[in-house]
């Protein structure tokens, strides 16, 4: 069992602060600022985030497959976070940027920048998510390692939650127009994420040591099972394309029913959070009618809430397995906000339990899920004796943004059909009605599908410790 010192566990989780505060950036304020500020209509606001999920589906296998396939001086992941981090800061204010230009234009221009985004994002992200993979293979570790990486979510979460409202109040209180000010609030965002991850890059050179290539772990091809031929790496006389390669590569990966099963959970569990994220600013400031300060007292609320929620998770992964305790909290948290939907949320109780229950859909979650996708790549080991830990993570960031994708564009439908209007200071009752319905019914019932999916997966804790078992008595020189 490889045990990992503190410094280690806060090493690796400073980089969730930056990877939360800009991913919940966007997912919470990115179609509110498109359809309230920079004056896109819902539906086509939804459209843009749809087409550059789409791009992301092409972009975010190729960088899976390179990270793995890399050797430098910088390591095969740190390389690519800080390649990538740096035109992340830069992209994320001017996505948050406001010019005057014909509508045409500002639709392409948003469409470009969020493209851009989702390449930089992708590309820090993947290689983050992999290296966890390479911390540790315990099964109980993993779960810890993403709870210390859990925690610094949720203050990343917190504060690109609760500061934007707060800032963009403060800086318009001061002359300064709502355009200067949601940019200068990406800036404080996208600074705060490039330093935290920064972090990550220094304290993990020893786990992503300079030069070092997860093909040179492995035994000797004859000594693997029949299921693992030779890698891409080892025939170059081939004469295939990279791009021949990476398509194999990942026809290879999603051959495995877990992946396939896990990939199924993500699609319709992330659809259903990125609806419930993107509505939350729409609910606060139309159906409570609440002010930016109001918003972000709440959204903190909600956030702390999440932070304690870290406990009980912790625990039932412990007593039970990791499926078990996502079945169990995708099952409650989506009983939780349908029930509220049947209440009349207008006084600060109610809305308090409709926060409280949003947490329970979302933050066990990113607990949980990202070490279960660790565990399939000691199966993918197991099945064909090759670690493609950048292969297998990639496929979830692909799904990651195409859900994110999909549920904005569910949302902007949804309020342009009912009949919002982003200039008007009060929205009518079909409206309010639907925005409240995102938030509760709608991604309930997707939440719901995720939980039948999860219940499919077939690694528990007892599947996971016999597959290690196997891999010790295979290869003894494996390292735990």
């Amino acid at each position: 069992m490889t045990k990992l010192s503190f410094g280690e566990k806060l090493g690796y989780g400073s980089a969730a602060v930056g990877d939360a505060a800009v991913y919940t950036f966007i997912c919470t304020f990115l179609l509110f600022f498109l359809t309230t500020v920079a004056g896109i209509q819902p539906a086509i606001a939804g459209t843009i985030t749809v087409v550059a999920s789409v791009w992301n589906a092409i972009f975010n296998p190729i960088i899976g497959y390179i990270s793995d396939h890399s050797r430098s001086p910088f390591g095969r992941r740190r390389l690519y976070m800080l390649g990538f981090v740096i035109p992340l800061f830069f992209v994320t204010i001017l996505l948050f940027t406001s010019i005057h230009i014909t509508y045409g234009l500002r639709v392409i221009y948003y469409g470009f920048m969020t493209m851009a985004f989702w390449t930089c994002y992708t590309g820090f992200f993947v290689p983050f998510y992999a290296l966890g993979a390479e911390y540790t293979s315990d099964y109980n570790e993993r779960t810890v390692l993403r709870s210390y990486a859990s925690f610094f979510n949720i203050i990343g979460c917190c504060l690109s939650m609760t500061a934007p409202t707060t800032i963009v109040k403060a800086l318009t209180d001061t002359g300064r127009t709502e355009m200067e000010a949601w940019a200068i609030t990406a800036f404080i965002i996208a600074a705060f994420s490039l330093i935290s991850i920064l972090v990550t890059i220094i304290a993990s050179k020893k786990i992503d040591a300079p030069g070092v290539n997860a093909a040179d772990a492995l035994p000797p091809a004859d000594a693997l099972p029949p299921a693992g031929e030779a890698s891409l790496e080892e025939n170059p006389e081939e004469g295939r394309s990279a791009i021949l390669k990476i398509f194999r590569e990942y026809i290879e990966v999603l051959s495995l029913k877990p992946i396939r099963i896990a990939l199924m959970v993500c699609v319709f569990y992330l659809i259903g959070y990125t609806i419930i994220m993107s509505d939350l600013m729409y609910f606060l400031t139309y159906n409570m009618g609440y002010s930016g300060m109001q918003n972000s007292m709440a959204l903190l609320f909600r956030s702390l809430i999440a932070m304690l929620l870290l406990i009980p998770s912790a625990w039932l992964c412990k007593i039970t397995d990791k499926r078990t305790a996502l079945i169990i909290t995708f099952l409650v948290g989506a009983a939780g906000i349908s029930v509220m939907r049947m209440i009349h949320v207008e006084g600060v109780l109610s809305l308090g339990l409709l926060l409280i229950m949003t947490a329970v859909c979302t933050v066990f979650y990113w607990q949980i899920m990202p070490s279960i996708i660790y565990d399939i790549c000691e199966y993918d080991e197991y099945e064909t004796g090759k670690r493609r830990e950048g292969a297998i993570v990639s496929i979830q960031g692909l799904v990651e943004a195409v859900a994110a994708g999909i549920g904005s564009q569910i949302l902007g439908i949804i309020l342009q059909i009912v009949g919002f209007d982003g200039d008007a200071a009060m929205q009518t009752p079909l409206v309010e009605s639907w925005i409240f319905n995102c938030a509760t019914l709608v991604p309930a019932v997707l939440i719901v599908i995720a939980a039948i999916f999860m219940y499919r997966f077939p690694i528990t804790r007892k599947v996971f410790e016999e597959i290690m078992q196997n891999l010790k008595e295979r290869l003894p020189e494996r390292k735990s």
